[in-house]
């Protein structure tokens, strides 16, 4: 059985975006992911989220980032749609926690797939705690 993980656009952004901390910890979960030694699963909105982070990069030029994109499509996590369940639990949790409705649906996903995060973001590591079990990217063991 191999380990799953709920994982935010901050992990899987740094797959595409070069040059940001913990990139080589993104990589070795990516390269886990794509040889099926990890389950990494995600709110369906996390592709929006990175592709929009390969759009604001500076760095990737144009041509580039019509590639990285469809990249993004072909090696997402198992994506989530929003359910009614979900929906509500997660505007509940973004309120009281004073967090994006974005960033609180990668912590009831975690918590309702009883997954671990994995994030690159301190704020969403403290807004994970108490709530759902949770580990910063640069923590996490390298998948054997």
């Amino acid at each position: 059985m191999v380990d799953s993980y709920v994982v935010d656009a901050s992990v899987v952004a740094k797959w595409f975006n070069r040059g940001e901390d913990f990139e080589e910890e993104s990589e070795r979960l990516r390269t886990a992911w794509v040889n099926d030694e990890v389950q990494l699963e995600a709110p369906s909105h996390l592709q929006f989220e990175v592709a929009n982070s390969i759009w604001r990069n500076p760095n990737v030029p144009a041509r580039t980032a019509g590639s990285l994109a469809k990249a993004l499509v072909e090696i997402a996590p198992k994506l989530h749609n929003l359910t009614e369940i979900m929906a509500e639990q997660t505007m509940s949790l973004a309120r009281r926690r004073d967090i994006t409705f974005y960033d609180a649906s990668y912590l009831t996903l975690a918590r309702l797939l009883s997954l671990r995060l994995v994030t690159a973001d301190d704020d969403q590591l403290r807004a994970a705690s108490g709530y759902v079990r949770a580990s910063h990217l640069s923590s996490l063991a390298r998948p054997t």
